[in-house]
This record gives C-alpha cells, structure tokens and sequence, in this order.
C-alpha cells in the first residue's frame, strides 16, 4: 500500500517539475520526413531576395539599394519637399522660387538650381564590387529608355557596405524653367547604378534603365511664387 502512495505522488510531481523548467530547443519529427531542429537562440539568416524587371521578371542581380526618398532643400536649409517612391504618377513636387539656389533673374526663362538630398538603405550585397564607385544619373521622362537622353549627376560615390546601413547623398539638381505654369524642363527620374553592374545589362533601345540601376525614383517638379510674369 506504501508503495502504490509513493507511484501516485511522483506521477503528479512530474507534470509540476516539467513546468519549472527552461525552455529548451524544440525538435519536429515529421513521418516519412527529416527530424528539423529549431534552436530559439539561433539567427535567421537574411534573405536575398531579387527585385522585379519592368516585365515582371526577376532582376538577374538583386538590387542593392532601396531608395527611400528625396529632399529638397531651400536656400536656406528648410526642407522644401519629400518626395517618397510611388507606384504610377507621382504627385507634384512644389518648390518656391525665392528658395532656390541659383536661378534665372526674374522675369526670364532660364535655368534654376536646387539643393537635394537622396535616401537609401543597402537591401543586398553588390553582385560586382564597384571601380570609381556608385552613380546617381537622372532622365528627362518618366520610364526612361537607355536610348533616352541620361545625364550623370554626381560619379565615385562611397556607399555603405553593410546590409541595412543607411546613406544620404547630397548634389544638386537643375531645371530649365520656363515660367509658364511652372514646368520645368529636366530630371524626372533619377537612378542609383554600381558602376560595373550597369555594364552587364546588354544595350537595347527599348529596355529601360529602371532595370540597370539598383534603385530608382520619379519626380514631378513644380515652381511656385514666381514674382516675375508668364512668357
């Protein structure tokens, strides 16, 4: 009788002695499958995860930047606009004429100048390491074609090397305006490009250079307060 006492104390003390323990590595046994051993300490490993072509198709090299957004800044230091990317038409980017840089003086056509400061974020390691460094090149029209007329803004940039590290460029950025209706006639689109990455896409006419370029944004420039009138 003692005996059958002391079985029916240690089978209601194991269930309390398996609560008060730590928690350990769990280990899945699936029939007909490999045992998968999961250790709570150990680190998912980043995924390297290709971007999308404009047709849909994965990017042969994955792209190492996303481009986070653009600033514009004033004459005097103020932010004047943040343009974010967007999928479709962006929206109008308003920037007042008194806080340009340089511009044409009032009252003509000309070009105006301003101060802008590009965001990014590294997503992936370069599929080839870069010669003179990293280029932000700029098109005249949205969905630019490598036949398009491309413009180098800023070339030899130094950009972080480890993933999710963050980087700010700053360079300038003119428009010629015609002082009608605040069009402004110049970059529309901009591009981040690893200098030797860039040259593996094959020239083609009607490929885009949102496919050679690592990241990449549109803008849609506007000036506002124009003291001087239309012509």
């Amino acid at each position: 009788m003692k005996t059958l006492v002391m079985l029916l104390l240690a089978n209601l003390a194991l269930p309390l002695v398996l609560l008060a323990q730590k928690p350990v590595s769990v280990t899945l046994t699936k029939p007909g499958s490999q045992t998968i051993k999961f250790d709570p300490k150990q680190k998912i490993p980043t995924l390297n995860l290709p971007c999308k072509l404009t047709n849909g198709k994965d990017r042969p090299f994955a792209c190492e930047f996303s481009f986070d957004r653009l600033e514009f800044i004033g004459n005097d230091g103020s932010v004047l606009a943040t343009v974010k990317p967007v999928i479709g038409q962006p929206k109008p980017t308003i920037l007042p004429f008194d806080k340009a840089k340089k511009s044409a003086p009032s009252g003509k056509a000309g070009p105006i100048t301003y101060t802008a400061k590009a965001y990014f974020t590294r997503r992936n390691n370069p599929s080839f390491p870069v010669t003179k460094g990293y280029q932000i090149r700029s098109c005249l029209v949205m969905a630019c074609l490598q036949s398009d007329n491309i413009s180098t803004l800023i070339s030899g940039i130094q950009m972080p090397a480890k993933l999710l590290e963050k980087a700010v460029v700053t360079f300038d950025m003119t428009w010629t305006y015609g002082k009608k209706e605040g069009m402004m006639i110049g970059p529309h689109e901009l591009y981040i490009e690893n200098d030797v990455t860039t040259t593996k896409f094959a020239f083609n006419a009607q490929n885009t250079m949102r496919d050679k370029s690592e990241a990449w944004i549109d803008i849609q420039p506007f000036i506002s307060g124009d003291p001087s009138p239309a012509n």
